[in-house]
């Protein structure tokens, strides 16, 4: 039972400071070990790690149906959580991407690998008014206590700027190599 405020003034100053320290021990080793089906110590620190997170983070069960959507995930791709929790991942994945992303999703719920574990990927996504938006993520499978394949987490960051930069770069790059010929003497 934690401790409040409360129940601290009735016990010595000691044993509360005991008591909210075994807490807390209790609550990062656990998190350590954390699966689905968390109990509270690891519930109330993943809850606070996906809501104060930056980052979008998405969470979708085997279907694809997304579950956890936090305010990072908002922010990027411009849908409230009621908007997108209950739907299809389709909803952030360009149309002529799905199908091949239905099928490697697909085989990774069933066989319950990825080869993306430890990978940062990049693709494209779109966002709720149609613009193309370049991400960076990386992915989890989540497993339940038989180890069986309880969804996939996903952490990303947005990247359309950096890689528009990039992109202008090497086009001017290549430009100047083009040129690089033409002004060279012989």
């Amino acid at each position: 039972m934690p401790i409040n405020d409360r129940r601290a003034r009735h016990m010595p100053a000691t044993a509360v400071r005991r008591a909210r320290a075994k807490r807390r021990e209790d609550a990062v080793g656990d998190a350590n070990n954390a699966t689905v089906g968390v109990g509270e110590p690891e519930a109330w620190l993943a809850r606070a790690i996906v809501r104060e997170s930056s980052e979008a983070i998405v969470v979708a069960d085997p279907e694809g149906i997304i579950r956890v959507w936090n305010a990072g995930a908002e922010r990027m791709f411009g849908h409230s959580a009621a908007e997108a929790v209950g739907h299809s991942l389709d909803l952030i994945i360009p149309e002529k991407l799905r199908d091949r992303h239905g099928k490697g999703y697909r085989h990774t719920m069933a066989t319950g690998e990825t080869r993306y574990g430890d990978k940062l990927l990049g693709v494209p996504a779109t966002h709720r008014d149609g613009h193309r938006l370049s991400i960076e993520f990386t992915v989890a499978l989540l497993r339940d206590e038989t180890g069986r394949v309880a969804g996939i987490s996903a952490i990303m960051r947005e990247v359309t700027e950096r890689r528009n930069t990039e992109k202008a770069l090497r086009t001017r790059l290549a430009e100047l190599e083009r040129r690089l010929p033409e002004t060279s003497p012989a």
